[in-house]
């Protein structure tokens, strides 16, 4: 099963408030997370979490300091994710900013759920639902990534990043029967 996840901004290497930029980028991601569990099979995710349909509540749903992060990937539905990760950016491809392995560490952190309350910043909106990819990034079991030369670019600092997730099943079960293709 796979679909796209789109960002648009920039994916600082070592930003001064690191905590605030990932939770900006969680937050942009997360309209699209929530879209996708409302279409099906994806929905089905829900039903687990609200125990719908007769299926037995799984434990999904994380509360980490005051907001409830609903992850697609879980260890609950046995879930993993392959990710190509297309990078568009306005620099030339070898300069000194195009530093990928440090933007890919901060993409990774704003994919996942937050681990603990001090990767939330305190202006948060807490007493919500954020949706998320990845409950963990351990989940991710392939990753490739592509940079290219965004020439639409109207920021020096813009990216723009396109996420294509696969769903694969780590085993075989009715909870996750719908992603096994």
């Amino acid at each position: 099963m796979k679909f796209k996840l789109i960002y648009q901004g920039t994916l600082k290497i070592h930003p001064k408030k690191r905590v605030q930029h990932i939770h900006a980028i969680r937050s942009q991601l997360a309209p699209q997370m929530e879209k996708l569990l409302s279409i099906p099979p994806y929905s089905n995710i829900c039903d687990y979490i609200d125990g719908k349909n007769g299926l037995k509540k799984k434990d999904i749903v994380r509360h980490v300091g005051g907001i409830d992060f609903v992850p697609v990937i879980s260890p609950s539905l046995n879930l993993l994710a392959e990710l190509d990760i297309q990078m568009l950016h306005p620099e030339l491809i070898g300069t000194p900013r195009a530093d990928i392995d440090n933007r890919m560490k901060t993409l990774f952190d704003a994919l996942r759920r937050p681990q603990n309350e001090h990767e939330i910043p305190e202006n948060a909106d807490r007493g919500r639902k954020m949706h998320v990819l990845l409950d963990d990034d351990r989940f991710v079991t392939k990753m490739s990534v592509n940079t290219s030369h965004w020439l639409g670019a109207k920021n020096p600092d813009d990216l723009l990043v396109i996420i294509t997730v696969n769903i694969r099943a780590s085993r075989g079960t009715m909870d996750n029967l719908a992603f096994i293709v």
